[in-house]
């Protein structure tokens, strides 16, 4: 079971009291989007993701939707960052992404696809028609570019 909780002004996310998990102060993320995978129902395919700047570097802290205290937390960060965070992935059974905060970048998507390369040899030519390609993701260059050039999301 994952455990997402707020302490004062921490995010705190941790899969037992052994696991350190990861922590991150909620002044100090610039962005939370919401993304799903075509995995489930069977594994999580609903994910949070809050992206932080920390010395002038990005850090992507990612937790499933189905940890515990995910509403409170969720209640919570809405009065620390001053706006609504409108979740609207919760349905969707095809791999989808968005942003959720700030604001400006609202329902803007998160995540593209990286290109694939062509197959090298016949052997791999192969194996593409019979199992497919599933491309990777990852963060879009539009939010990329949005998170470097502009300074501190003030609501």
């Amino acid at each position: 079971m994952i455990y997402l909780g707020i302490t004062g002004s921490t995010l705190n996310c941790r899969s037992d009291e052994n696991d350190p998990g990861w922590s991150i102060r909620t002044g100090e993320i610039v962005l939370v989007a919401e993304y799903t995978t075509e995995d489930g129902p069977a594994v999580d395919d609903y994910f949070l993701v809050f992206v932080t700047r920390e010395y002038g570097e990005l850090f992507y802290s990612s937790v499933t939707m189905s940890a515990a205290g995910i509403n409170s937390v969720m209640e919570d960060l809405e009065k620390h960052l001053g706006g609504t965070l409108e979740l609207k992935l919760f349905s969707t059974r095809r791999r989808e992404s968005r942003v959720v905060w700030p604001r400006h970048l609202a329902g803007v998507e998160y995540l593209e696809p990286e290109e694939v390369a062509p197959p090298s040899g016949l052997r791999e030519q192969l194996l593409r028609m019979f199992r497919g390609v599933r491309p990777t993701y990852r963060v879009s260059e539009r939010i990329v570019q949005a998170l470097t050039t502009t300074g501190p999301v003030v609501n």
